[in-house]
């Protein structure tokens, strides 16, 4: 009511202001933020994609914009360095609609309040022949980026891609442009009348990690960081059943139980696909980090489960338990390589994947040769590990199909690990998962809900249903992966594995509101972490000499390069050269 009431009262006075363009129009004052060109977004049933959209200079500090209809339904709205991000170049949020013809001011400062200072009164906007580009400005590419460029009203487009204003000489826009490296294209377009327009658009080549041996490694994902393989000691594992309950059964100790020293794989938050296409879904599955220990008995797991995924348009952020993986009959899968020289794909003799009956969801083809299946309530149903056949397929029949019998094994905490002191994962829902490669976008999310509301699962496995021997894991160690599942596809998994992303922004079949990385078919070739044996440096060719001249690089044991090493054994790499020191 109150922006209809807003769009009267500004319509009531346009006819006294005769300067004011045709259609709904805003203004800026950039005399406090002094950006060299401004945009804007806004949202609500309309909005912008971000980062936004540049508008028109019209006259001194005064830009303006003309919305392409009526912005009753955008809620909200803010301006913005036309180029740059960051809260130093934009405004703080508005606290209502825009009401046409005002002028709006940025007192500058990191998102500086906006304010409505009334009806504009200068100079109208100019109008002018607007470019649209496709992909939007702001995008950034792996490889290479094709970029198609539209203007309304239909004139010529010139265009310069080193940063440079175009001018009258500048080339005509004929064909879509490829870029293969960073660019900025700026354009330039005259109307009939000869007014005279310049825009923006940037797109930024990433800088990818390349995985090595299967492995991603980056400042955020790290696969047996600092060459943690698991603790070779007893977990003081304690399960209570709570039969008719949610979650069935609870790990007590689970929370106390384990220490940064038994990390073996540190993932990140939001590498979901609900993170892409679906963020109403609950409840989140969303593995974070992995712990191992054995002993002469038994292999413990740990898995923190992070919530950092939520209906942020809707729902918002879970007030009650909705979210947690133990609100659904879900499921959990571990990926196990017990034995270097097996291998299989996890499929039944009828060529189904385990659990499935209608084809094929979660393939392994990257040395897995058991896996463990559960409900995500724990204990539900019937929990077991699964062995290939001499045909590499496995069944529901035994030796292939190992049981636990009627006692717990495994249970679920509220909570965090207490070591844990960040969560990291991508600012922004929406991502294009290729960013998960990269150092770039993550932000510290442990912050966003209480630390009570994420979930951790804790295991048990008796080292006899599994195979094996404290002293072979010693010797020769174990590996181990977690799938994050919902519905029958894989959602996501920890170590990393690009197959879980691969359909992650595609509608699923039965909901175009969703992913349909719940239905396709995931191919793992990436490696587990590794529990016991030697884990394998990340950097190779090590040489005793060093080039003096280049500029240090430091990397860990395991390969991951840190930016200012403390105590222990490191590699230092310079130039071409590399060795290995102790601090």
């Amino acid at each position: 009511m109150k922006s209809r009431f807003l769009y009267a009262l500004a319509a009531l006075m346009l006819p006294a202001l005769p300067s004011l363009a045709d259609g709904f129009t805003i203004y800026y004052d950039n005399s406090a933020t002094q950006w060299e060109s401004v945009g804007i977004h806004y949202w609500g049933n309309l909005q912008t994609e971000w980062p936004g959209i540049e508008i028109d200079h019209v006259d001194g500090d005064i830009w303006a914009y003309t919305f392409p209809s009526t912005p009753s339904s955008a809620t909200r709205f803010l301006f913005k360095h036309a180029t740059l991000e960051g809260d130093s170049y934009q405004t703080a949020d508005s606290s209502q609609a825009p009401a046409n013809g005002h002028l709006y001011k940025g007192a500058g400062g990191e998102k500086g309040k906006l304010t409505d200072e009334g009806v504009y009164t200068g100079d109208p906007a100019p109008t002018t022949a607007t470019v649209t580009a496709n992909p939007r400005t702001g995008t950034r590419f792996s490889d290479q980026i094709t970029v198609t460029l539209t203007v309304s009203p239909s004139v010529p487009i010139r265009y310069t891609t080193d940063g440079s204003t175009p001018t009258a000489a500048s080339p005509v826009y004929s064909s879509p442009l490829t870029f293969s490296k960073s660019t900025e294209l700026r354009t330039l377009t005259v109307t009939d009348e000869g007014v005279e327009k310049t825009q923006t658009f940037i797109y930024t080549k990433r800088n990818i990690i390349e995985a090595v041996n299967g492995k991603l490694e980056t400042e955020y994902y790290r696969v047996n960081p600092d060459g943690k393989n698991g603790s070779n000691r007893t977990v003081n594992v304690q399960f209570t059943m709570h039969p008719g309950t949610n979650y069935q059964c609870t790990a007590d100790n689970a929370l106390s139980n384990w220490t940064e020293n038994d990390l073996i794989c540190q993932g990140v938050a939001r590498d979901i696909a609900s993170a892409f296409r679906g963020k109403h879904e609950y409840p989140v599955i969303d593995s974070y980090a992995v712990y191992a220990a054995y002993d002469t008995d038994n292999l413990y797991l740990g898995v923190q489960y992070v919530y950092a995924v939520w209906d942020a348009a809707g729902d918002g952020k879970s007030d009650n338990d909705r979210h947690r993986p133990w609100m659904m009959d879900g499921r959990i899968m571990l990926a196990f390589d017990l034995d270097p020289d097996k291998e299989f794909e996890g499929v039944l003799t009828n060529g189904n994947t385990i659990w499935d009956a209608d084809g094929q969801y979660n393939v392994m083809r990257n040395g897995t040769d058991c896996i463990w299946l559960g409900n995500t309530k724990p204990t539900v149903g019937v929990p077991a590990l699964f062995f290939p056949d001499a045909n590499g397929t496995t069944s529901y029949d035994e030796p292939y199909c190992v049981t636990f019998g009627s006692e717990p094994f495994y249970g679920v905490a509220n909570g965090l690990l207490p070591d844990i002191e960040h969560i990291w994962g991508q600012a922004d829902f929406g991502y294009d998962p290729e960013e998960l490669r990269t150092n770039e976008g993550f932000v510290d999310l442990i912050g966003e809900v209480a630390r009570d509301k994420h979930t951790f699962y804790e295991w048990k496995f008796p080292l006899s249903k599994l195979g094996v021997t404290e002293q072979y894991i010693k010797d020769n160690g174990i590996g181990v992966m977690v799938i994050d599942t919902y519905g029958q596809g894989a959602i996501g998994s920890t170590p990393y594995d690009p197959s879980v992303f691969d359909n992650a922004a595609t509608s699923y079949s039965k909901d175009p509101s969703t992913s349909a990385e719940k239905e396709d078919t995931d191919i793992f070739t990436f490696r587990h972490a590794r529990i016991g044996g030697d884990i394998e440096s990340g950097v190779n060719a090590i040489s005793a000499e060093a080039d003096e001249s280049a500029a240090a690089e430091y990397y860990t044991i395991d390969g991951r390069r840190v930016a200012e090493p403390a105590q222990g054994l490191y590699i230092v790499r310079r130039g071409g050269k590399a060795t290995k020191v102790i601090f």
